[in-house]
């Protein structure tokens, strides 16, 4: 554990210089935009360790940990709580996940999208404003769609069928 620290301690040092820049090659955040290594204005381009909370504005690279907050990024993101207000691309995996939008996989419990998703939501709940892939989950929800929803109940609100068991689709 001393190693971990004392290593951690170093690259954060190595990283201070990186504040002036706004840039960071790692983040580590114990609870939000209070209490991090540098504030959410820097833009992290690395690693960014969310021991319980960070919250930065642009995120590239990796994200893990257990509550994550931005606006921007691209990135492979794994953490219980994904939180992205604007737009995200990539991998993101999380207990519950919201994006403004979203490019790539989003893979969780809850995964919300407020307008356009393109790539695949798997999960118990799949909620998006638009959607250019497919939806697999328990319980799908979209407003348009072009691709197709397979689960339990697939709701297409301007979709040919409004709902429709199992499989959905709209072109």
């Amino acid at each position: 554990m001393k190693k971990l620290l004392v290593v951690l301690s170093l690259v954060a040092l190595a990283a201070g210089p990186a504040l002036a820049a706004e840039l960071t090659p790692l983040q580590i955040g114990v609870g939000g935009a209070n209490a991090q290594l540098f504030p959410p204005e820097t833009a992290v381009m690395g690693l960014r360790l969310n021991l319980v909370a960070s919250d930065n504005l642009d995120v590239m690279g990796f994200d893990l940990g257990i509550w994550s907050k931005s606006t921007h990024m691209e990135a492979l993101q794994v953490n219980l709580v994904n939180l992205v207000k604007t737009e995200f691309y990539g991998i993101n995996v999380g207990l519950f996940n919201q994006m403004g939008a979203a490019t790539g996989l989003q893979a969780g419990l809850i995964n919300h999208v407020r307008h356009d998703i393109n790539g695949l939501q798997i999960g118990l709940f799949n909620r998006a404003d638009d959607v250019n892939g497919l939806q697999i989950g328990l319980i799908n929800r979209t407003v348009s769609m072009r691709g197709i929803q397979v689960g339990l109940v697939n709701l297409l609100v301007e979709g040919p069928l409004t709902f429709f068991p199992l499989i959905n689709a709209a072109f």
